[in-house]
């Protein structure tokens, strides 16, 4: 029969195309989200690739996954939970589904710490400030944007037994190959929109010059730039 694996929530269908390739030709992926978007943007992910197991797609509340007990060998949840307004309550809903002794994995972040840049240290006080501001309107709390620093408690909470836990560094130096700059474009975009309320004018115009391409002393252009990443994958046993 093979593997079965829950990705909960699926988002854009990233991790369900990595996994389906892991899986093939045996196993199975089914891929649940309560976004059509997600969903659609998902099968058109899936679709793109070939040499995949199977892979099907489910409209679903995390909160009260659409399955039967005991259904799936794993469940997996990658950078979700900061989206949810109780991960112990999702987190339960994988522990039902799983099997016993099947296992529920995150990979999750601590946004204070995901990407780390050699930039001008009190510029990135400023930003850390920006975005504890924000995370507290935004969730109520500045560690909403960290789930990664409460998993283990999380999973407690949701009777699940922690059985390993690591976490990954991508270390990277300029010159940036096309798709780690990239990457930074979106990052660095994505970033000014969270914190653009929560920093003074100085601060946003430096800010505003450090990830300007243009600029020599942005990490684009750099010659000593380096870049981590950060990131944390915990696997826990019903």
């Amino acid at each position: 029969m093979g593997c079965q694996v829950l990705d909960a929530p699926c988002g854009d269908g990233f991790y369900a195309v990595a996994l389906a390739r892991c899986l093939y030709p045996f196993g199975k992926v089914t891929a649940a989200d309560l976004s059509d978007a997600c969903l659609d943007r998902a099968r058109t992910a899936v679709g793109r690739r070939t040499r995949l197991s199977s892979v099907k797609f489910v409209k679903a509340d995390s909160y009260h996954l659409p399955f039967d007990d005991d259904l799936f060998d794993v469940v997996w949840c990658a950078r979700s939970l900061i989206s949810l307004d109780d991960p112990v309550a999702a987190l339960k809903e994988m522990r039902r589904v799983v099997r016993p002794g099947g296992i529920v994995t995150v990979l999750e972040d601590d946004e204070f710490h995901r990407v780390v840049l050699n930039g001008p240290v009190d510029l990135e006080i400023d930003v850390h400030r920006a975005v504890a501001e924000a995370a507290r309107k935004r969730y109520g709390s500045c560690a909403g944007v960290s789930p990664s620093r409460r998993m283990y408690r999380f999973l407690l909470d949701a009777g699940l037994r922690l059985e390993w836990r690591k976490t990954f560094a991508a270390d990277r130096h300029a010159p940036f190959d096309p798709a780690v700059r990239q990457y930074l474009r979106i990052y660095l975009k994505e970033k000014r929109t969270f914190i653009v309320d929560y920093l003074s004018n100085s601060a946003l115009a430096a800010f505003d010059r450090a990830i300007d391409p243009g600029n020599p002393m942005s990490p684009f252009c750099r010659p000593d730039a380096e870049l981590t990443c950060l990131t944390t994958l915990f696997l826990a046993r019903k």
